[in-house]
């Protein structure tokens, strides 16, 4: 839509150009014609006059000569119309005097107006051009803004991307993190999943659940079980570090994510994890533990989906070995660890 009004409105001046351009001819053209008319009208009744005069004069001077009286006036006549014949205006005499100038004038004018009028627009053009690529803050403030409309413009522009920037920024952290612990989400999980997968990168998960942690909510309030999950999430990112993500699976079950680690490593850091946990304080004043189902990534793993359903059979089966232990899934081989 807004090429076409560009297109429009360009049409709409051309076309203002082109009817003045023609009534201005035109109306010179209609001036020269009456002035023309003028001159030969004028030439008219001189004509008349200067024979008749001429005539009288002549004729007292010759009656006595034999010239033929009606030869004498047409010679006259012809003197006087070749005389008469050099007051009226040519037109390649008009068009140098008076045509020629007023279209040199009129062409350096619209000469000018288009280069005035491309200058104007060029910064317009490129702001659009930058904001449709999205070329940020920073390409903006490569563009001329020689003039003070379009220098507010841009600094308008540049305010506007760079809130709309940090807006976007804020809310995509807010849609990738858990708004009760804090960390990652199942949606940003999935997402990284799914590209480790895609990508055949190696790496083992971890699917955790808190045991017995209905129990904590119907006997403490749920209150006092969110601040059990928050303080899981946080002893579970320390154990983690560098080496992995943390992520809220949904509820009281969390994974963790291990890109390049084999199931071994793995399986290592989760026992580190579980014990600590065990032995961690919480504000219900017992104990929480946690069961894990562990496996790694193999080339017949098609989906995130089939990866999750490998480690939450292996957790499933945690549970029911006594939970406080761990399930590992090598080779399509479980294992139970306590």
């Amino acid at each position: 839509m807004g090429k076409f009004k560009l297109k429009l409105s360009f049409l709409i001046i051309s076309m203002t150009t082109i009817v003045v351009l023609m009534t201005s001819s035109i109306s010179i053209w209609i001036s020269y014609r009456n002035f023309n008319e003028i001159l030969k009208e004028h030439k008219t009744n001189i004509q008349e006059t200067y024979v008749m005069e001429v005539s009288t004069i002549t004729e007292s001077y010759l009656q006595d000569a034999k010239t033929d009286d009606h030869s004498l006036k047409l010679y006259t006549q012809q003197m006087v119309d070749t005389l008469l014949d050099e007051r009226i205006v040519s037109f390649n005499l008009f068009f140098k005097k008076v045509l020629g100038p007023i279209i040199i004038v009129i062409a350096t004018i619209m000469g000018f107006a288009i280069w005035f009028a491309i200058k104007i627009t060029q910064p317009l053009k490129e702001l659009s051009k930058r904001i449709e690529v999205d070329e940020g803050a920073q390409g903006i403030e490569e563009i001329a803004d020689w003039y003070n409309e379009v220098n507010l413009l841009k600094k308008n522009i540049q305010n506007m991307m760079i809130c709309s920037e940090s807006k976007i920024h804020d809310l995509t952290e807010q849609l990738n993190l858990d708004s009760l612990t804090g960390i990652l989400n199942r949606r940003r999980m999935d997402q990284i999943l799914h590209k480790l997968i895609i990508d055949k990168v190696p790496h083992a998960i971890i699917l955790i659940d808190l045991d017995d942690f209905k129990s904590i909510n119907d006997t403490y309030g749920h209150t006092v079980g969110d601040e059990v999950l928050k303080a899981f999430a946080i002893t579970m990112q320390s154990s983690v570090g560098e080496q992995g993500l943390c992520f809220r699976f949904g509820g009281e079950e969390f994974m963790v994510i291990l890109p390049s680690m084999n199931i071994e490593d793995a399986v290592q850091l989760a026992e580190s994890l579980r014990i600590k946990q065990a032995l961690q304080e919480t504000v219900c004043g017992r104990p929480v533990t946690m069961s894990a189902g562990i496996t790694a990534f193999t080339p017949n793993v098609q989906s995130p989906n089939q990866l999750i359903e490998i480690a939450d059979h292996a957790l499933y089966k945690a549970k029911k070995s006594g939970r406080n232990c761990l399930c590992v899934v090598s080779n399509m081989r479980q294992m139970i660890v306590k």
